[in-house]
């Protein structure tokens, strides 16, 4: 352990704003993994099941105002929804804090807008796998102390070069829907080696897919994880109803890249508008 490790471990102070199932994962994780819970400050706005989550882990005396997160916390991650993230934009918080957005489709250039302090984004696969110790997370641009929680989360870290590359990976954490939805092999192969002329990580991250994919008793029990994996409206939806309509796995996750971008676009013009 290094001298860096060692004071993540022992004396780093985290918040999470947004107390929802990904928020949730990570507040979990944390604890999983030794960060003291008297370091960590969570804010949710007031759902009585989050709050039963939240006393379950032994956090109540740890729930605080968001204005105090950010004046005391030195990481704080972000997991509210995207279109939230204009309701920061007034708060006063300290210079020092490093904001990481787990928020699909905002930009840095964004973040520093409204945070206007250090900031970098991570894209986390799901919540599942993140309690697990079996997740993967993208980060842009690399942070080290940030990378150094995540790794004591047991998270694989994929450094981004290129923003644009989030979308990839963000259709990448995608896979294991898509892996269980398609059974040609040949052509998920041959896809995912065309995906990766664009973007290396892609062939990772199939590996990591394949890993964690769950055994099935029955063909009902798998419908019913895949159904559980797609939001209306989203990368996941994209692809599997690409699958559904005959398509090519390559045609797929295309699509899956193209809605990334989409949704991407779509939040930065109600953010700026």
């Amino acid at each position: 352990m290094n001298n860096l490790d060692s004071n993540v471990f022992n004396h780093i102070k985290i918040g999470i704003i947004g107390c929802g199932h990904l928020g949730q994962a990570i507040l979990e994780s944390l604890i999983n993994h030794g960060f003291f819970k008297e370091n960590i400050f969570v804010s949710y706005k007031g759902n009585s099941s989050t709050y039963k989550k939240i006393k379950q882990l032994g956090l109540a005396i740890c729930i605080s105002e968001n204005e105090k997160i950010f004046n005391e916390a030195d990481v704080v991650f972000v997991t509210t929804k995207p279109q939230d993230v204009i309701c920061f934009k007034e708060i006063l918080f300290s210079e020092n804090t490093i904001v990481v957005s787990c928020l699909a489709g905002v930009s840095v250039e964004i973040l520093k807008n409204i945070f206007k302090t250090h900031v970098c984004r991570i894209m986390l696969s799901g919540p599942d796998t993140i309690v697990a110790a079996k997740g993967v997370a993208a980060v842009y641009p690399y942070n080290k102390l940030v990378g150094c929680i995540l790794n004591k989360m047991n998270l694989r870290i994929f450094e981004i070069s290129d923003e644009r590359d989030m979308d990839i990976f963000t259709t990448g954490v995608c896979l294991p829907a898509a892996l269980l939805q398609e059974d040609n092999e040949e052509t998920i192969k041959e896809a995912i080696n065309e995906i990766e002329k664009d973007c290396a990580m892609f062939l990772d991250l199939y590996a990591w897919a394949k890993k964690i994919l769950p055994s099935f008793n029955t063909e009902s029990e798998k419908v019913e994880y895949i159904t559980r994996m797609v939001t209306k409206g989203g990368i996941t939806e994209a692809i599997i109803d690409s699958l559904k309509a005959g398509d090519l796995f390559i045609t797929a996750l295309r699509k899956g890249i193209t809605r990334s971008k989409d949704i991407s676009l779509e939040i930065s013009n109600f953010i700026l508008n």
